[in-house]
């Protein structure tokens, strides 16, 4: 690899910064949403902010929280105080800086000509900009990666391991992924002894807090049992499955993801650049180089870890979360392999043949990224704006003197905000029959109840007998269906006096 004459760097890396900007602005109204998540970090910045910075969430980690947290009080000071601009904010300048320094690294490593390639797949790269346009902390968590990638080529090493540690505080897999990575640049170099400490020291520091942190709060050291636990016991291994049968699942899984999932929203000839480049580092020379390609390695072994131990199907949209941040780290070394391989057969198949290649490829990303966006965009209207909508109809319409009774994300977006509402969840109803929920309705004066049909939400459980809307007495109250969507599963009720019972909804 050939790296490019840093005196136009900044143009390049500035000019697919201004257009990626640009897109994700487009996608920020667009897009309803990956999932619930989207919505309950809202809720969660604003609790952060009002807890002030010492309450987090084990499972989540605290630092894409605290940052939005951050810019929620600083918004404030001027009267916003709506965690979409701060949680959405974080995101989007997270995933602007993961994408500019990816481009920066590629052409410093690779050349002018992979930084073009994979500035072009990363500005359209359907999780890696969709992502950055929402409230989730995975684009975050990818700018701390590449700057700790950018440290170690500069061979800062406290710097590296400082933002590795920043990656780890948002998401903890980031612990794993980069301590190799760090490891190998320390044993790059004279006096190991200290370059170890350098480059694990701060790394460690942070984790240990991390931990002391999570038993203090929440009565464990072991700050990652819960969350594994629960991917664990939601994937697809069932009890009493036999160890051979659990692995070969786990590797199953592994092959679809590796083998479709991947070169589906890379691109495949950009997969087939990644493999190029693996093959051909200098991985028995030091360098910045072999760095760069094993933390594409390492990043890729973890993900893949990770669906082998929960074993959810490889069409998961968990999936798609957990590989936006490799994107912009496997993206450009599959670019810059690309290139690699062009520039070889050029001599065989002339030059136009070879950038013909480089076309098709970016054709085939373009198509394929384009349509994927659209496919998800789709897909978050049809399941969770519905939810927005309700939520946003809350707010503008009911009283706030009326008690809900609602969930997801129409209580999450409520709750983005400070607000007077009395709001109840499923997991509060201390009932089960039809009577006893009657009467903690009567008694909490609920005016609406939202109902639905995911089993995690408690609703089943408490309340089979809401399943098929219409109008359903509850001990002398009747609710009455007023809104349902059937794709996710929900059902809104307006709790009525049962005399002023109307006819069943067909």
């Amino acid at each position: 690899m050939v790296a490019s004459p840093p005196r136009s760097r900044a143009g390049t890396v500035g000019l697919f910064v201004l257009i990626g900007a640009i897109w994700r602005m487009v996608l920020w109204s667009r897009f309803a949403g990956w999932e619930e998540s989207d919505y309950g970090n809202l809720a969660m910045v604003r609790g952060v902010l009002d807890g002030g910075f010492l309450h987090h969430d084990m499972n989540h980690m605290p630092g894409y929280y605290a940052l939005g947290a951050l810019a929620l009080g600083a918004l404030e000071l001027v009267g916003l105080g709506d965690a979409v601009w701060a949680a959405k904010g974080v995101s989007l300048v997270g995933g602007l800086v993961a994408l500019g320094l990816a481009v920066w690294l590629t052409d410093r490593l690779a050349g002018r000509k992979a930084a073009w390639v994979a500035g072009a797949v990363l500005v359209i790269q359907p999780e890696f900009s969709l992502y950055a346009a929402t409230a989730l902390r995975e684009p975050i968590y990818a700018a701390f990666l590449l700057g700790c990638l950018c440290a170690l080529v500069g061979d800062r090493l406290v710097m590296a391991s400082f933002l590795a540690g920043a990656a780890f505080l948002v998401r903890m897999e980031g612990l794993l992924a980069m301590a190799p990575v760090l490891g190998l640049a320390a044993m790059s170099g004279g006096d190991r002894g200290r370059r170890i400490l350098r480059a694990w020291g701060p790394l460690t520091m942070v984790a240990i807090g991390w931990s002391l942190y999570c038993h203090v709060e929440h009565g464990t050291w072991r700050f990652w049992s819960h969350s594994v636990a629960i991917n664990v016991e939601t994937g697809l291994g069932g009890e009493g499955e036999t160890p051979l049968g659990w692995t070969l699942g786990g590797l199953r899984v592994v092959g679809g993801l590796g083998a479709w999932l991947l070169p589906w929203r890379l691109g495949w000839l950009i997969w087939l650049g990644l493999g190029v480049t693996w093959l051909t580092t200098p991985w028995r020379h030091p360098g910045p180089t072999r760095l760069w390609s094993l933390a594409g390695l390492s990043l890729l072994g973890v993900w893949l870890g990770m669906g082998f131990m929960g074993q959810h199907a490889p069409t998961h949209n968990l999936y798609w979360k957990w590989l936006c941040p490799l994107v912009p780290v496997l993206a450009p070394l599959g670019a810059a392999g690309l290139v690699q391989l062009t520039d070889r057969l050029a001599p065989l198949l002339g030059p136009l043949a070879a950038r013909a290649i480089l076309g098709l490829a970016l054709v085939q990303v373009g198509i394929s990224h384009l349509q994927e966006t659209g496919r998800q965009v789709a897909r978050a209207d049809a399941w969770y704006r519905p939810q927005l909508e309700l939520g946003q109809w809350f707010e503008a319409e009911v009283s706030p003197t009326v008690p809900l009774l609602v969930d997801n994300i129409p209580a999450c977006w409520l709750n983005r905000r400070h607000h007077e509402r009395t709001m109840w969840s499923w997991f509060d109803v201390p009932t089960t029959t039809r009577a006893g929920l009657g009467e903690w309705l009567r008694t909490e004066e609920i005016g609406w109840v939202m109902w639905f049909r995911e089993s995690w939400t408690q609703s089943p459980r408490i309340a089979p007998f809401l399943a098929g809307g219409g109008a359903v007495d509850v001990g002398g109250l009747t609710l009455v269906e007023t809104r349902r969507e059937d794709g996710y599963g929900w059902i809104l009720y307006e709790v009525r006096p049962t005399l002023d019972r109307p006819q069943p909804m067909p």
